[in-house]
This record gives structure tokens, C-alpha cells and sequence, in this order.
């Protein structure tokens, strides 16, 4: 249940939709401020806004349940819980509180649009998050004035509190007006105090922003990746990195799974923003053989570990994968039961792979080779495998348990049964029997303590814990 909501909460559309609702609670709001105590419109704006703060308040509670913990939760929500604080009438100073959910549709914007920005790339979170403060003392400070100061000739009417309240804020000392009671002394200077403050803390930042620029630092937050979870972890760089991205978020069942990379590449990688879900995609600069940085990362809440055969440095090839192996021991010692894929350059090294429990080890140079080899001899096998081996077109593999009706069946009773039910076409089998005699045939590949068994006879007898390979053009569904 935890994971369709976080998977749901995530998801780039309910970002749009809150931010939807905190632009149309925002207006509501100055519109409830403006309109005649008692009108109908007041009573129109104000029960809207009523239902808008129960569906955060609904959303927030949701966030709360998936958080790790509630210390983390309120360290990331507490703006937004004091935001939802029912109204009090006594108090209409507290309606103002629903302002402060401007600064939530500024953290929104700004991380999805962190991986887009051009000068303010490098921390445009901060930068986004620090304007939409100041534009939040601002709005607070002019519905403030005009709900305890309207007796007040300089207060009156809204549009004189809006103009007081950015002279004001620009000046740091009132213009325009001084407040006669205390509550409006009060947000005189927390509206003073809140220019100072936040122009000076503005200038930091766009120096800050301006420093990282020249070091290329986009590295992901450290509240991001606590709250990581079943999410991909890319360990090293090179220009297949971009193409498993892709394909990663091309598939139905991972597209919304977030990718974390970690490289020591002094930039981020740039990728086409109509074809990859940026905001879903975190970016660490550090060295993925450290196993603080991997804890750093979850990696033992992660659901796949992918190593790369790193292209971020010069290095040779045999201490690019004496890296991938090392990775891989560290990252099977902290998550036993994660499934890992490595990259490695010479094939004398998987040994070691093998040691380390990886699952699946691939020799990029050697499938090549051995690819370009078969197609000179079987005309049109590239675009065969371009088919199966790309997820936005056409037949792919899928691994799934063997369904409940093709058990004690033999494969050549069970093939016609998958055909019918899944249009799919058994490739290999996945089972934990050791083969005869001990020693695996040609056509067996041994993954782990189970093997597989590619274009298996007619003969075998399908077992209940068996997984079926198939070519299909969707998922199969397996109860």
C-alpha cells in the first residue's frame, strides 16, 4: 500500500495539481480579504478555500504516512502544516496563514524545472524557494495590514496595503502608512526584518549560485534521497548511461521509479527533456566505491544497482572494472538481496563478479562484436533485436512466474497455453534444478544458485517455482 502511494505521490502530475490548487487557494484568498464582511462572495471564497485546505490536509497526511519518519516529514512540511491550521473567525489574522503555501508551489517549481535552468541551474531551488519567501512576506504583510488596520485611513482599502507593503519591504522602514495597533506593529516589522533578511540571504545564494556554476555542482539534496525507496541507483558514467535512462523510464512499470547517478563527472549529464522525466532524476557528485556514499543513496531500500564502466576520469580498463568490482562487493555486503548489473571491459574479470553474487555481468566490446559477427551471417537480426531490446516499440523480453495453468505441463503442451493467453512466446526457463551430472550445457547459463535454460526441450516439465522468459509485447499479467 506504502508503495502505491509514494509511487502516486511522486508522480509529476500531482506536483501540477498541487500547485494548481495553491494558485487558486492564494487567489482565493485575497479575494476573501477584499470582498464586504458578511457578503456572499466572502462566504463563496471562504467555503472554496475550506475545501481546497481539507485536500491538502488530505495530502499532507498522506506524505506523513510513506515519510520514513515524522521528524523528517515535519522538517520538510512544517510550512506547509502551519498552511492548513483551520480558521479561526475570531482571529481573522490567521486566514493570511494559507499564504504561506506559496512557498510550496515555489519548492515544486523549482524542482522540476532544477534539471532545465540555464544560469540558475546549479541551485535554482534555493533561488525559486527564495523569491517565493519574499513574495510570501509580501502578500502576508499587505492582507495583514488590511485585516487589523482597516480602521486606518493609510489602510483602508487593499491596493494601499499592497503598494505600502513593497515600499516597505524595498525600504526597509514603513512608507505609506505606520500602524496604530500592535498586531500591526508587529507585521510592520516582520514585513522591515523579512526584506533585510531575505534580500541579504537572496544575495548570498545568487553568489552561491554563481560559484557552483563554474564547478559544475548539481548534486541531489539530502532530504531528496532520504526518502528514496524501490527507486534505480546508476553507479559511473558513460554514453550508455543516457540510453538506460531512457529505456528505464520508457517501460510502464519503471517509469516512475526515481534513478539515482553517482560519477565523479564535474557536470551533470544533459538529457532530452522531452524523453526523460527530469525531476524523477538525482544526481550525485562523489565516488560511488564509498560506502557512506552508497548508505548516503539507500541503497538497501534501492530495487537495482547499475555499474557502469566509469568514463568519468581517465583511467585504464583494468581499473575501471577493478572499480565496478569493488562497487559491487560493497553494494551486495550493505543490500544482499538488491539486483545488480555490471558493465565490464575485459571478460577475465567476471570472475570476481561472480563472487560478489552479481546477476548479470555484460561485456559491452564482446556483444558487439559477436552481434555484428551473427547479423553478416542471419540478415536482419539488428532490427530483431533492436525490437526486443528497446521498450518504446514492438516485442521485448519479460521475466515472469510461470502462470498456475502451465504447471506440470510440458513446455510443448504450455507454449500453445502462453500464446493464446499472453500473444507471448516462451524463450528460456528459470529454474533452481542443478542439471545432470553437475556441468551445464551449451544451451543452460547458471545466474546465482538458479539457471537458465534457453530454447528449452519439449520435454520439460514446468515447475512451480519456475520463472518464464518470454517475448511479448506487454508485461504478462500473473496472478
Amino acid at each position: 500500500m506504502k508503495d502505491f502511494i509514494r509511487k502516486l505521490i511522486q508522480n509529476k502530475f500531482t506536483d501540477y495539481l498541487v500547485a494548481v490548487l495553491i494558485i487558486i487557494s492564494v487567489t482565493l484568498t485575497v479575494l476573501e480579504v477584499q470582498s464586504p464582511p458578511g457578503s456572499y462572495d466572502r462566504y463563496i471564497y471562504g467555503y472554496i478555500g475550506f475545501i481546497i485546505t481539507l485536500v491538502f490536509v488530505v495530502e499532507l497526511s498522506l506524505r506523513w504516512y510513506i515519510s520514513s519518519s515524522t521528524k523528517d516529514f515535519f522538517k520538510e512540511y512544517w510550512i506547509d502544516v502551519i498552511a492548513v491550521i483551520p480558521t479561526i473567525r475570531v482571529l481573522r489574522i490567521i486566514r493570511a496563514l494559507r499564504m504561506l503555501r506559496i512557498i510550496r508551489l515555489g519548492i515544486i517549481i523549482s524542482r522540476r524545472s532544477r534539471k532545465k535552468a540555464y544560469l540558475f541551474g546549479e541551485g535554482v531551488r534555493e533561488n525559486l524557494k527564495i523569491i517565493f519567501i519574499i513574495f510570501n512576506i509580501f502578500i502576508l504583510g499587505a492582507i495583514g495590514m488590511f485585516l487589523v488596520e482597516n480602521h486606518n485611513s493609510s489602510f483602508d482599502s487593499f491596493d494601499k496595503t499592497i503598494w505600502w507593503s513593497l515600499f516597505t519591504l524595498m525600504a526597509g522602514e514603513p512608507v505609506g502608512g505606520e500602524a496604530q495597533t500592535l498586531v500591526g506593529k508587529f507585521i510592520s516589522a516582520f514585513v522591515m526584518l523579512g526584506g533585510f533578511t531575505f534580500f541579504a540571504v537572496f544575495t548570498g545564494i545568487v553568489s552561491a549560485i554563481m560559484v557552483n556554476h563554474l564547478k559544475g555542482s548539481k548534486e541531489a539534496k539530502e532530504m531528496e534521497l532520504r526518502e528514496l525507496k524501490n527507486h534505480f541507483v546508476i553507479c559511473g558514467w558513460n554514453r550508455s548511461g543516457k540510453i538506460i535512462v531512457k529505456e528505464l523510464q520508457a517501460e510502464v512499470a519503471t517509469s516512475c521509479a526515481p534513478i539515482v547517478i553517482i560519477t565523479e563527472m564535474e557536470e551533470p549529464p544533459v538529457f532530452d527533456k522531452n524523453k526523460v522525466n527530469l525531476g524523477m532524476i538525482h544526481f550525485v557528485r562523489d565516488d560511488y566505491t564509498s560506502r557512506d556514499v552508497l548508505k548516503k543513496v539507500q541503497i538497501d531500500k534501492a530495487r537495482a544497482a547499475i555499474l557502469l564502466a566509469d568514463k568519468s576520469k581517465p583511467r585504464s580498463d583494468q581499473d575501471r572494472d577493478a572499480r565496478t568490482i569493488l562497487a559491487a562487493l560493497i553494494i551486495e555486503k550493505l543490500s544482499p538481496g538488491i539486483f545488480t548489473s555490471a558493465e565490464l571491459l575485459q571478460r577475465e574479470n567476471q570472475v570476481h563478479l561472480s563472487m560478489a553474487d552479481v546477476e548479470d555481468v555484460v561485456v559491452g566490446d564482446e556483444y558487439m562484436g559477436n552481434l555484428i559477427a551473427h547479423s553478416s551471417r542471419t540478415w536482419g537480426l539488428v532490427k530483431v533485436m533492436d525490437e526486443l531490446l528497446t521498450s518504446t516499440r514492438g516485442n521485448q523480453f519479460y521475466k515472469t512466474k510461470a502462470p498456475g495453468e502451465i504447471i506440470g505441463l510440458k513446455l510443448k503442451d504450455a507454449l500453445g497455453i502462453i500464446k493464446e493467453q499472453y500473444d507471448g512466446i516462451i524463450f528460456s526457463i528459470e529454474t533452481e534444478d542443478i542439471p545432470p551430472g553437475g556441468e551445464p550445457k551449451e544451451n543452460i547459463q547458471m545466474v546465482s544458485s538458479r539457471r537458465i535454460i534457453t530454447n528449452p526441450p519439449n520435454d520439460y516439465v514446468i515447475k512451480e517455482d519456475d520463472a518464464i522468459i518470454i517475448i511479448a509485447e506487454k508485461m504478462p499479467t500473473v496472478s
